[in-house]
């Protein structure tokens, strides 16, 4: 049949590019667990533990301690102000007396509202629920993966199922596993 091109090459000649034995392995990280970054000033002793907690949980695998950093100071920051903001509400109460002398609701309980909904945005984006760690499609096994894991993998793989250039054997083409 014409118009196929050119016979495939002898396997004894082929030179495979892509071979497992040709790629470089990607460098292993220093040994040993890098130092959280250090919490915000000013934050509660309670806020400073979560900070501890979050930086000691697989999770903050998946953050960059240099370019999300900011974000996530701004996260427990946020945390620290829902923190304090709670206190005085429970110390006032949820009504307070307003400028006519009548009953108002608590202008912090608004501000609480709003921080929330700040929180809650900033923890999507970093994972730090269910439903967020899903949305990002990761798993908390995945996420704790070391290099060697993700390398074995990938030397591993060798699995050319999927690459039409070796469905091609002896000449023949080979369509859906049955040779043409």
């Amino acid at each position: 049949m014409a118009g196929r091109g050119p016979a495939p090459k002898d396997p004894e000649r082929r030179q495979r590019r892509n071979a497992a034995r040709d790629l470089a392995v990607v460098a292993e990280a220093p040994v040993g667990v890098p130092e959280p970054p250090a919490p915000p000033a000013g934050l509660l002793k309670r806020t400073r533990d979560r900070w501890a907690d979050y930086w000691a949980s697989p999770v903050s695998k998946l953050a960059d301690p240099v370019s999300d950093l900011p974000a996530l100071e701004r996260l427990f920051a946020l945390y620290d102000d829902l923190e304090r903001s709670t206190a005085a509400v429970k110390k006032t109460g949820h009504m307070v007396t307003g400028s006519q002398g009548q009953a108002v609701l608590n202008p912090l309980l608004r501000h609480i509202q709003q921080t929330q909904a700040e929180v809650r945005q900033l923890e999507d984006r970093f994972g730090l629920s269910p439903r967020a760690r899903l949305s990002l499609n990761v798993t908390l096994g995945e996420a704790a993966k070391s290099l060697a894991d993700l390398n074995s993998e990938f030397l591993a793989g060798g699995d050319d199922d999927d690459d039409p250039r070796f469905d091609v054997i002896a000449g023949q083409d080979v369509i859906d596993g049955e040779t043409a």
